[in-house]
């Protein structure tokens, strides 16, 4: 009968103390609003958390590297189709200085106005971005173009620039290089209006330095335009990308969620059944102890 009653004592003992672990558990994720404290609890669910903080560390990186390269492609689309306008500038100046009724006088005014034009797309080659740097010169931040006194142009740019990882695997340039706008297979676009408009100022009776140039203008302008397709399409694989990263970074914060997150719910419905199984286990060992005593004094 002793062993019997101890054994039983030992079975409500064990049972009130699993009751009362899993109570303070469902306490503790209540308050917490975790399921876990700590990743030994669940070490598969530990890993995959682990492996989410990683992969939300590179795309805060990515993040800031897309809003970067965003801003600057803005900016480089809005100056270029400044410049493209002074292109199409130029083109209709060079098309009015080829016509031959025009007078010497009336070319050197024309050729003032495409010297304003070079001065313009000079300023516009060397604008800064936001951080003071030259949009489109180079990281040691000289400006991108410099007029040599001899007419000629230098650009003060790498062949290309380097490129920003916005993905796992994916890297883009977020702007352009002054020597690729306004170098085109006619050759420097700054140094053709230059010429052209010294010739018109210099006093050309018959128009044929503007008739020559308009072809290589014309090309030049095609240039700027394929360079301001290209900033185009970056910009829309950046925009692209930001909106993939802001779903899958919505993707797995909600499997994040699923994984350590408490349905308190849940929850508290488990936390008031488990308390009144103890209670109700509690008060069964209070009768039994009882019980056991009255019989131990007969």
């Amino acid at each position: 009968m002793q062993i019997a009653s101890s054994l039983m004592f030992d079975r409500s003992a064990a049972r009130m103390g699993s009751l009362m672990s899993t109570a303070v558990k469902l306490q503790t994720q209540i308050a917490t609003g975790k399921k876990y404290t700590s990743p030994s609890e669940n070490v598969a669910v530990g890993q995959q958390l682990a492996e989410f903080d990683r992969k939300n560390i590179d795309a805060q990186a990515y993040t800031s590297n897309m809003n970067m390269s965003a801003s600057l492609l803005s900016q480089a689309d809005t100056t270029l189709n400044s410049i493209y306008t002074q292109m199409q500038r130029a083109t209709t100046l060079t098309v009015s200085a080829g016509n031959g009724t025009l007078s010497v006088q009336d070319r050197k005014v024309i050729g003032d106005e495409l010297k304003a034009v070079v001065d313009t797309l000079v300023g516009l080659g060397n604008v800064a971005d936001s951080n003071g740097r030259q949009l489109f010169g180079s990281a040691a931040g000289t400006p991108a173009i410099t007029r040599n006194p001899d007419g000629t142009f230098a650009y003060n740019t790498a062949p290309a620039l380097s490129e920003v990882p916005i993905a796992d695997n994916m890297s883009i340039q977020p702007t352009e290089t002054a020597a690729r706008i306004f170098q085109s297979p006619a050759g420097d676009t700054l140094a053709i209006l230059g010429q052209l408009a010294a010739a018109l100022q210099a006093g050309d009776a018959t128009g044929e330095s503007a008739r020559g140039a308009l072809d290589k203008i014309n090309t030049a302008t095609d240039q700027v335009s394929i360079v301001q397709s290209s900033v185009g399409a970056r910009a829309a694989r950046v925009d692209l990308q930001q909106t993939l990263q802001e779903n899958v970074s919505a993707d797995r914060e909600e499997l994040r969620s699923s994984l350590e997150d408490t349905d308190l719910t849940s929850a508290a419905a488990e936390f008031a059944k488990t308390m009144t199984i103890l209670n109700a286990t509690q008060s069964s060992f209070a009768k039994l102890s009882q019980l056991s005593l009255f019989s131990y004094l007969r």
